[in-house]
């Protein structure tokens, strides 16, 4: 039986990682047994990923065609999620508002840049309501994690 890694976890980001390069390609950048890294990705394991060897499995995911860095990332969100929750006031329904308009004004710029991306005012208009919309859409998350909490 698959156990499961739960979304926002250091043991999903290394089964992402896994899954492209392999369990034994992830020991071998790490310089440990294949059973080693599993034993990272187990979340009723004691022992968990070094911050140097998740670097490298983030390069190797990189090297390997993957889009993004999983472990880079997820460790930026966390700390996102985290400021957000420190500074939020808002309650979910006023998030579920705010994310909809925001997410709505960044599709709208990024179709508008798709035919034009030679123009750099509306290159600066569609990163400015990316940003805004990733930034409400993390505020959101972070009200999400503490319901479940």
């Amino acid at each position: 039986m698959t156990k499961r890694r739960e979304p926002l976890t250091y043991h999903r980001a290394l089964t992402r990682v896994a899954a492209l390069i392999g369990w034994d390609r992830c020991g071998a950048i790490c310089g440990v047994t294949e059973r080693a890294v599993r034993y990272w990705s187990d979340p009723d394991a004691e022992t968990e990923i070094r911050l140097i060897d998740a670097e490298r499995l983030d390069k190797a995911y990189l090297a390997a065609g993957g889009d993004h860095a999983p472990f880079h990332r997820l460790y930026a969100l966390r700390l996102d999620i985290a400021a957000a929750r420190e500074g939020q006031v808002s309650q979910l329904a006023a998030l579920v508002a705010s994310s909809a308009r925001e997410t709505g004004e960044a599709i709208a710029a990024l179709v508008s840049v798709s035919g034009h991306d030679d123009d750099p005012a509306l290159l600066r208009a569609a990163t400015a309501e990316t940003e805004e919309a990733i930034e409400i859409l993390t505020q959101a998350l972070a009200a999400l994690t503490d319901r479940g909490n």
